[in-house]
């Protein structure tokens, strides 16, 4: 027999369920319900991402030299930039870095394979391959900076092991300082990408996996027929991800290991931006480079976008 407290929680919670279905279909059948549900996450992005983009693009047609007022110069800024040899060495590293991608793209979905099928040591990677990312940037920079020094830790191992001509000054060479960023960089961020292709993978059924390898599918077989065609849109996005990463998430890095050196050899757009803006207090001209470095960031990942998206709606229809 029910008691009158019981019957009074039931009859409540009833008419919390009414009142919330009448209210979610009533929202449902506003007319301008997804308005109001975008609305603030619009508001956010109009406020901490179009505006500076416009006050940016404003203040990059001023000349503004030191604590002088600034003066409206129209697109000299711009012609003074495609002149400039420091910012085409600038996008020329960018380039490079960019070249790099395809290892950015496979290494952390080949760790990820091993460790969703368990291989050898899979335990001691799903524990330790996150580590690296949760390391704040600058202090990966300071910790590699004392590594890759010409007596530093590398080239002793190196020399003990017999491979002095391999013992190079890492980041004091044109060509290998750069490459050494990079590859700090992907030790750095790698993690990230491992964490997001097991999530993609987690979403393959596992008959799949199974009949793969009854068919006697080896590693790479499975990786580039059977792994790659069913995590197209987590692929696409980690794409995105690392093809900005690598043009405006490199500055912590490049601070830490070489401030641009030596010469401009490690300076990319990032970089040169802080230095124009705020060491030589020429904050039109700094503005000028990040705005022409926003249009190449996305010149560069709407291919990923677009290439997502086609893919998405491939799916869909199908």
């Amino acid at each position: 027999m029910k008691t009158r407290g019981a019957t009074w929680r039931n009859s409540s919670s009833e008419t919390d369920k009414s009142f919330f279905w009448i209210l979610r279909k009533r929202i449902m059948t506003f007319p301008y319900a997804g308005y109001l549900l975008t609305a603030p996450g619009l508001i956010l992005v109009i406020q901490f991402k179009l505006i500076p983009l416009i006050n940016g693009f404003l203040l990059s047609m001023q000349n503004t030299r030191g604590f002088e007022d600034p003066k409206f110069i129209g697109l000299e800024n711009y012609h003074r930039m495609w002149n400039d040899p420091v910012v085409q060495k600038t996008f020329l590293h960018a380039l490079i870095l960019i070249a790099t991608l395809p290892i950015w793209i496979l290494l952390p979905l080949i760790l990820a394979l091993l460790i969703f099928q368990e291989s050898p040591g899979w335990r001691f990677f799903r524990a330790t391959y996150f580590l690296p990312y949760i390391i704040a940037p600058i202090v990966v920079g300071i910790m590699f900076r004392q590594m890759l020094a010409p007596e530093g830790p590398l080239n002793s191992f190196l020399r003990a092991i017999g491979l002095s001509r391999f013992a190079l000054a890492w980041l004091q060479g044109p060509t290998s300082a750069l490459l050494s960023i990079a590859a700090v960089a992907l030790w750095s961020f790698f993690g990230l990408g491992v964490l997001t292709y097991l999530s993609g993978l987690s979403s393959i059924p596992l008959d799949i996996i199974e009949a793969s390898k009854l068919d006697g599918a080896g590693f790479w077989r499975m990786l580039f027929s059977v792994v790659l065609p069913s995590i197209k849109p987590m692929l696409g996005y980690w794409t995105v991800l690392c093809s900005s990463g690598v043009l405006i998430w490199m500055f912590p890095l490049v601070y830490a290991l070489s401030q641009g050196g030596p010469g401009i050899s490690t300076m990319l757009p990032e970089y040169l931006v802080f230095l124009t803006t705020f060491q030589f207090l020429d904050r039109g001209y700094g503005s000028a480079i990040g705005i022409v470095l926003f249009l190449f960031v996305a010149l560069i990942t709407s291919f990923s976008v677009r290439y997502m998206f086609q893919a998405g709606t491939r799916e869909t229809k199908s």
